[in-house]
């Protein structure tokens, strides 16, 4: 099973995701980004997207697969469910399902600014897989 904590830092805030593969990875640390901004947890799943992320190793993919949720977020749309569809050490694809913002419905807590590269870890564990990733707020 995939999950995800919290991390306080200065400025910043962390997550921590721990899941026993690659793709559980990957999702843990969305839902522990969606969690910073919508902490409530008020986000149906009404319309879906597709998102394609290329980058040099696993790190840079958790920061590109988190900066383009982060982006959606920013263009009015937020994901609440993710599926990786496919996923290398370098690439993913994957269907995040969400609904538009609604400021009568959504009182989002925190504006994340950038995903950082701030003591940035992905790596495989005992029993699976860990990364830490700290979001500038």
């Amino acid at each position: 099973m995939a999950s995800y904590r919290l991390l306080e830092h200065t400025a910043d805030m962390g997550i921590a995701a721990f899941a026993e593969s690659r793709e559980a990875l990957y999702v843990a640390a969305a839902e522990g980004l969606m969690a910073i901004i919508d902490p409530a947890g008020s986000i149906r799943s009404l319309q879906e997207r597709k998102l394609t992320v290329e980058a040099d190793d696993a790190g840079e993919l958790m920061v590109s697969w988190l900066g383009e949720v982060l982006y959606l977020v920013e263009q009015g749309f937020l994901p609440c469910t993710f599926g990786i569809a496919r996923i290398s050490e370098t690439a993913l694809e994957a269907i995040v399902a969400g609904e538009p913002f609604d400021s009568r419905r959504h009182a989002l807590a925190r504006e994340v600014k950038a995903i950082t590269f701030h003591r940035l870890q992905v790596e495989r564990a005992a029993g699976g897989w860990r990364a830490r990733v700290f979001v500038d707020l």
